[in-house]
C-alpha cells in the first residue's frame, strides 16, 4: 500500500541522544574511508556465513551464493521464475521431467566452460552432502546429462514448481572442486571440496571470492569475464565487502564515517531514526515476502467457533500495525503476500478490515458468547518472548480489540522452544500464536503447502490444525500444475477458499527496515522499489544482488 509504505517513522528519540549520536559526524558527501577501494561496497550481515552452496542456506549464506554462483534459474520479485545459466526449459506432459538447455559459452572463473556435467556434479554433491537446500529436492529420482549443454532432471512425481526452487541449483565447477578435495566420507570423491570451499568458489556468478576471513567478512570482486557482460551494469561495485559481527552500537558511526554503505535489517527503530537524521542517509523499508500470522487453532474452544475467529479478524487494527508496530509494513490480503501479484489475493477479494460493528456481530453469533462475555470463558494468546517488543505491543493491541467486544484475551510471552512444543498437540496449542512466516522460495505454494497443508499440522508452521481434506488435495494439485497461469489461478482459488474459513489472522506483510548510503550507492533496487510504493518482494539472498547495485565510482 503506497501510503503505508511511505509513512514516516513513528520512533523520536530524545534530544539528547540524538545529539550524541548525530556528532560523531554524517557523511553527507557520498566520500568513503580512507583507505578504501574505488567502486567498493560494504554491508553488515548476520554470521557466520557459509559460502558453499552445498552447505549453507540462511541469508548470510544466500548471499554469497547468489553473487558468486549461477543458478539454472532466476526469481523476479513478482514471484515469477525467468532463465538464467540455462535458455529455456522444457517438461514433459505429466510434469515429472525437465529438462533445462543451458546456455553455450559460459565460463566458470576458473576458465573452465560451464557444462551440464557441472550441474549434474553439482546436484549429486548438494544430495550426497544433505544439508543447505538438499531438502527441496527429496521428490527428484535423478539428474542426467543429455549432452554438453542440455541436462534432464526426473521427478518421483509431478511438480508444477521445480523451476522456482531451480534458483536454488547453484553450479560448480567440478574440475576445480575436484582438484581441491581431501579425504572424507565420500568414497572418490574425498570430502566433495567442503574444506577448500569454506573459503574459496568454484562458481560463475558475477563476482568472485577475493578474501574470505571465516571469523568476520567477505570479501567479493568482479569476475570480469562474466557471459553477461558489465555494459548494463557499468556502476555495480568493484568489490563487495559482508561484514559480520558489527554491532548496533558501532553501526552508527561506521556509517558516519563511511565505512559502511548498507545495513542489515536488524536496527532498532531508535537507531532508525537516527540514521534517518544524517545527511546523505535514507532509510527504507523493503517487502520481504515474510508475514506475520496469528494461528487460530480450529480444533479448540472458543477458536473452533468460526464466529470467534471472525469477530477476531474484524477486532484487529490493520493500520495501527503497519504504521505503528511493524512500520512500512503492508496490510495483507491473505495467505500469500501481495508483492507476489500473480498469485495473491487483491484487495477487493479480501472481507478484514478493522470494523468493530462487525466483530460485534460476528461475536453475538458464536455458541460461546454468554460465556465469553461473562469470563467464564477466555482466549489464550501467545507471542514470541524472542519477538522483542513489537510482537508484544500487537499481542496488547488484539487483546485491546477483543476487550471493546467484552471479550477477554489471556496474553503470555514464551520462548519459541516452548511453543513449538506446545504446537504438537491440539490440547496444548494456544487459541491464538504468532508465527512470522518466510517460506523457502517465493511462489505461491511455498506459503500454502507449508502453511495449510496436513503435513505441516502440529509444527510451529501450522497451529490451525486446519486438516481439511479439500484443501490438501486442491494445493496438491496446483504445486503439480505446470502452466503458471493455471496454477496461479488455484492458489487463488485455494486463498479465498482458507480466507472464508478464517484460521488465521493475517495482520501484516512485513517490511524488512535498512539504512544505506544514498549519497554513495547510486542505484538500489529495493529502494527505488518502496519509494515508487511498488510491491516486491526478493527471495532470500537476492536483496543485494549485487549486479543490479550502482555504487559512485
Amino acid at each position: 500500500m503506497k501510503k503505508t509504505l511511505r509513512r514516516a517513522l513513528a520512533v523520536f528519540m530524545t534530544a539528547s541522544l540524538l545529539f550524541t549520536l548525530v556528532a560523531c559526524g554524517d557523511s553527507g558527501d557520498g566520500k568513503v574511508a580512507a583507505g578504501r577501494e574505488e567502486g567498493s561496497l560494504i554491508f553488515n550481515v548476520d554470521w557466520p556465513a557459509y559460502i558453499d552452496p552445498g552447505v549453507g542456506s540462511k541469508l548470510a549464506d544466500a548471499l554469497a551464493h547468489t553473487n558468486m554462483y549461477d543458478s539454472l534459474t532466476f526469481p523476479n520479485e513478482d514471484g515469477t521464475v525467468e532463465p538464467l545459466a540455462c535458455e529455456s526449459w522444457s517438461v514433459n506432459d505429466n510434469s515429472t521431467e525437465y529438462t533445462f538447455a543451458l546456455r553455450k559459452g559460459m565460463k566458470f572463473h576458473s576458465g573452465n566452460e560451464v557444462k551440464a556435467s557441472d550441474v549434474k556434479f553439482s546436484f549429486d554433491r548438494l544430495i550426497a552432502l544433505g544439508e543447505g537446500y538438499a531438502y527441496l529436492f527429496s521428490d527428484v529420482k535423478s539428474c542426467d546429462v543429455i549432452d554438453d549443454y542440455n541436462v534432464k532432471f526426473r521427478l518421483n512425481a509431478p511438480s508444477g514448481i521445480f523451476p522456482m526452487i531451480a534458483c536454488r541449483i547453484y553450479i560448480l565447477d567440478e574440475a576445480l572442486v575436484m582438484e581441491n578435495i581431501t579425504d572424507g566420507a565420500y568414497d572418490k570423491y574425498g570430502d566433495y571440496g567442503k574444506a577448500w570451499l569454506n573459503t574459496n568458489d568454484a562458481g560463475s556468478g558475477p563476482y568472485k571470492v577475493k578474501e574470505m576471513i571465516t571469523e568476520s567478512s567477505l570479501t567479493m570482486e568482479r569476475f570480469e569475464d562474466y557471459w553477461k557482460g558489465w555494459d548494463d551494469a557499468k556502476d555495480a561495485p568493484k568489490t563487495a565487502k559482508m561484514l559480520g559481527n558489527v554491532a548496533a552500537s558501532t553501526v552508527k558511526t561506521m556509517i558516519s564515517r563511511g565505512e559502511l554503505d548498507i545495513t542489515d535489517d536488524t536496527q532498532t527503530p531508535e537507531a532508525l531514526e537516527v540514521l534517518n537524521s544524517m545527511d546523505g542517509v535514507t532509510v527504507i523499508r523493503a517487502l520481504s515476502g515474510v508475514n506475520f500470522n496469528v494461528c487460530l487453532n480450529t480444533k479448540s474452544a472458543p477458536t473452533d467457533d468460526i464466529h470467534v475467529r471472525r469477530a477476531m479478524a474484524y477486532a484487529v487494527d490493520y493500520d495501527t500495525v503497519c504504521n505503528n508496530i511493524y512500520v512500512g509494513s503492508s496490510v495483507p490480503t491473505g495467505p500469500i503476500v501481495r508483492a507476489l501479484t500473480a498469485s495473491a489475493l487483491d484487495e477487493s477479494e479480501f472481507p478484514f478490515t478493522y470494523d468493530l460493528e462487525k466483530a460485534k456481530k460476528e461475536i453475538e453469533e458464536s455458541k460461546y458468547y454468554n460465556d465469553l462475555i461473562s469470563g467464564k470463558r477466555k482466549i489464550t494468546l501467545s507471542y514470541c518472548s524472542e519477538g522483542g517488543e513489537q510482537q508484544e505491543k500487537l499481542a496488547l493491541l488484539i487483546q485491546a480489540g477483543m476487550s471493546k467486544l467484552g471479550v477477554t484475551v489471556e496474553v503470555a510471552g514464551k520462548p519459541f522452544a516452548t511453543m513449538m512444543s506446545e504446537a504438537a498437540e491440539v490440547k496444548t496449542t494456544p487459541n491464538a500464536a504468532f508465527v512470522v512466516f518466510a517460506p523457502t522460495y517465493l511462489e505461491g505454494g511455498g506459503y500454502l503447502y507449508s502453511r495449510y497443508h496436513s503435513n505441516s499440522a502440529g509444527t510451529w508452521e501450522q497451529m490451525e490444525w486446519l486438516q481439511n481434506k479439500n484443501i490438501d488435495k486442491e494445493i496438491t494439485n496446483a504445486m503439480r500444475t505446470a502452466d503458471d497461469k493455471s496454477r496461479n489461478e488455484q492458489y487463488k482459488k485455494i486463498s479465498k477458499e482458507i480466507v472464508e474459513l478464517c484460521p488465521t489472522l493475517w495482520v501484516a506483510d512485513l517490511a524488512s527496515p535498512y539504512a544505506y548510503r544514498s549519497d554513495y550507492v547510486t542505484k538500489f533496487p529495493a529502494a527505488e522499489k518502496y519509494e515508487a510504493g511498488t510491491p516486491a518482494a526478493n527471495m532470500t539472498g537476492y536483496h543485494l544482488y549485487l549486479r543490479n547495485i550502482g555504487v559512485a565510482q
